[in-house]
């Protein structure tokens, strides 16, 4: 093969080689680009692979800092949907920190208040919202945001709270508040009404008559076993006092024992109640369905 033919077939292969490479780059470059980053970023929140999706949002922010309140607020809302609830959080106060009177701050209020209820602190939830409430301007907003307080006292089993609250909100604007306010307001009522027993009167019953506290909060088979071992501890120091008096070492012994069984049996007593309720309110709040706004 002549050399020109040679030199013009190398020519041909560099120039291809040189355009492949060109097209490969264009490629790369288009895809690494803030437009598609974002796009990317917004599929996998899509599919629900929400601390991808952070990553993604984190890049974006690298290439277009002046998107950053409104890619800020997406990433916090991933943490908070991928169970990361204390970074959640200290996402949300930052963007409040950086812009106190943005477009987001109302949401980022009831956001902060949500992942607390998330993160099962009721008593956080409703204290930071109900002290946010003045600074969340959005009416659609307030009104989740007291809705929200609500289902906090439900948990907190501060049923009267609850219901006077959700009665107030029986007359929203907002009309999914206005149906949901109807439901948790009798829930509350129902939560009230529950057939607890009173820690105080289990142990004044079993003061009176061992085991009868017991009785009382359904525990029968602890009955039984309190009035056996008083009854027999005391009657056991009882003869042994008759029989040797006031210096019977069987009498002391057994009364000091029959002592702490009949404290302990209305110490007992007390808990029992508490139990009970803690069991039957536990079981009833099982059942309160929340579905929390985005």
């Amino acid at each position: 093969m002549p050399s020109k033919q040679i030199w013009g077939l190398l020519l041909i292969i560099l120039l291809n080689t040189a355009l492949l490479s060109f097209a490969g780059s264009e490629e790369s470059f288009a895809y690494y680009s803030p437009e598609n980053i974002l796009r990317f970023a917004d599929s996998l929140y899509a599919q629900g692979d929400y601390l991808r999706a952070a990553g993604e949002y984190q890049r974006y922010l690298f290439y277009q800092p002046q998107e950053s309140a409104q890619i800020h607020y997406k990433i916090a809302i991933c943490y908070r949907f991928g169970g990361k609830t204390e970074q959640a959080i200290q996402g949300f106060e930052a963007l409040l920190r950086t812009y106190p009177e943005g477009q987001f701050a109302s949401r980022v209020y009831y956001q902060i208040g949500a992942t607390y209820f998330l993160m099962d602190r009721y008593e956080q939830s409703s204290q930071f919202l109900h002290e946010a409430l003045p600074r969340i301007t959005d009416t659609r907003q307030h009104a989740e945001a007291e809705q929200l307080i609500g289902l906090s006292y439900l948990r907190q089993k501060r049923w009267s709270e609850a219901g006077r609250l959700f009665k107030a909100l029986q007359a929203s604007d907002v009309i999914q508040i206005r149906e949901k306010a109807e439901v948790y307001h009798i829930y509350a009522e129902k939560g009230a009404a529950l057939p607890t027993r009173s820690p105080f009167l289990a142990g004044t019953l079993s003061a009176i008559v061992p085991g009868a506290g017991r009785l009382y909060t359904g525990r029968f088979g602890d009955v039984l076993n309190t009035l056996f071992t008083v009854g027999l501890t005391g009657w056991q120091a009882y003869d042994g006092f008759r029989r040797d008096g006031l210096s019977s070492a069987k009498g002391w012994t057994l009364g000091t024992l029959c002592g702490i069984f009949y404290v302990g049996n209305i110490y007992g007593s007390v808990i029992s109640a508490r139990v009970y309720n803690r069991h039957i309110t536990d079981e009833f709040l099982a059942t309160l369905l929340v579905e929390l706004p985005y």
